[in-house]
């Protein structure tokens, strides 16, 4: 990895770690449990990638593995992302086509 690449990854995950304490402090139980398989799917990753990096990875880690680990976490953070949605009451109906979120009409 190139020296700005992994600065970029410490500080991306650095900034992920303030963001996911301050969730745990204030988010409702359903998008924290979402953030927690989230946060957890980072953190194995970071690890892989990590490891790679050192030349010292796990047995069938490769590039193409983090990779595929790293595209995986987009559903979950989808899922994530709809239980945020669902505790604030929007729903995808509400949102309007400029991607704007609409009033709520309840």
């Amino acid at each position: 990895m190139a020296e700005g690449d992994t600065d970029a990854l410490e500080e991306a995950k650095n900034a992920h770690r303030d963001r996911y304490s301050e969730a745990q402090m204030i988010a409702p139980e359903e998008v924290l449990a979402r953030a927690s398989v989230v946060n957890q799917a980072l953190n194995k990753v970071y690890g892989q990638v990590k490891r790679l990096e050192r030349g010292a990875p796990e047995p069938g880690e490769t590039m193409e593995t983090a990779a595929q680990a790293q595209y995986a976490v987009w559903e979950m953070l989808q899922a994530m992302r709809a239980a945020m949605r669902h505790d604030l009451g929007v729903s995808p109906a509400e949102v309007s086509q400029q991607g704007r979120t609409a009033p709520s009409t309840q």
